[in-house]
């Protein structure tokens, strides 16, 4: 990249918005360096409790209800300014609505990411309904590891382990897998078992002891064991049929912590749908 061009890059501003089924992040996207500012994160409410918002990922804590207007005015107050374009990636319409009327009502520049914009050919039974977030995943992916094919995780509220190839010279979205991620598993244990708890467990710091000493801890080790079993399980039946040393890129929430328990070769890229939609932009830039 010239001189010209990346200085160019600089001048602009892009705000980066990931919203998913357990939180929103957000945080501005330096196109010429391909870096991110700070991280604005806050986790939805799936209680009564009381919330606060930060504007630092040093209190992923913190969490707001969908349907409670502050956490669109604070994003907002936040990083809304007349020169600022907003990208969206969202896997809740219900949060997409309320921040997309906010920043309308603002006045701010917005543009809700979709397949049109994804610089990958997209191999699945319907193109249109894939997450917007594994799309982009995939494509900050394919931006850090040049190997083909690619295994993309993305470990959340729900797990992806997708796959990557290189089919006609072209990188390729060829489908994969989801499944529940910890929080969602304990939350759907507490409301299906009369007698189960519901427990609030949205990180895990590691591997939960075994065995299970009371009701949590059980629950908290068969719903992070079957999360990561589930998900080796889908590593090695890519590579069995793929490639034994087919790469891996993870993210998410929980990938730092999932990642020592996988497999080699991988590597931990945080915030990859940001680095996504930095991708994006660039390609917005170059039109």
């Amino acid at each position: 990249m010239n001189r010209n061009l990346h200085l160019r890059y600089d001048r602009l501003r892009y705000i980066g918005i990931d919203i998913g089924n357990s939180g929103i992040k957000a945080c501005e996207l330096f196109i010429g360096s391909q870096s991110l500012g700070e991280v604005w994160y806050t986790r939805w409410l799936f209680s009564t409790s009381a919330h606060q918002l930060t504007f630092s990922e040093s209190n992923p804590s913190t969490k707001v209800a969908v349907d409670d207007p502050s956490w669109a005015e604070a994003l907002v107050a936040n990083f809304g300014r007349d020169d600022t374009k907003w990208l969206i990636s969202s896997v809740r319409r219900d949060a997409l609505q309320s921040l997309k009327s906010k920043l309308e009502t603002h006045r701010q520049s917005l543009h809700i990411v979709c397949l049109h914009d994804i610089p990958l050919r997209v191999e699945v039974d319907a193109p249109n309904l894939v997450g917007i977030d594994r799309l982009l995943a995939a494509v900050a992916a394919s931006r850090r590891c040049e190997q083909r094919p690619l295994i993309v995780i993305q470990v959340g509220s729900a797990v992806t382990v997708d796959f990557l190839a290189r089919q006609e010279k072209k990188d390729t979205f060829c489908g994969g897998a989801i499944l529940p991620g910890v929080p969602m598993m304990l939350r759907l244990l507490g409301q299906a078992a009369d007698l189960l708890p519901n427990i609030d467990a949205d990180d895990i710091t590691d591997l939960p002891g075994i065995p299970g000493r009371n009701t949590t801890d059980a629950m908290l080790a068969g719903c992070a064991s079957a999360t990561l079993g589930g998900t080796i399980h889908l590593i090695n039946r890519y590579r069995n049929e793929f490639g034994c040393n087919t790469p891996i890129v993870i993210s998410g929430g929980d990938g730092d912590r999932f990642a020592p328990h996988l497999p080699p070769p991988y590597v931990v890229v945080p915030h990859l749908v940001h680095h996504g939609l930095a991708a994006v932009a660039q390609a917005m830039q170059e039109e």
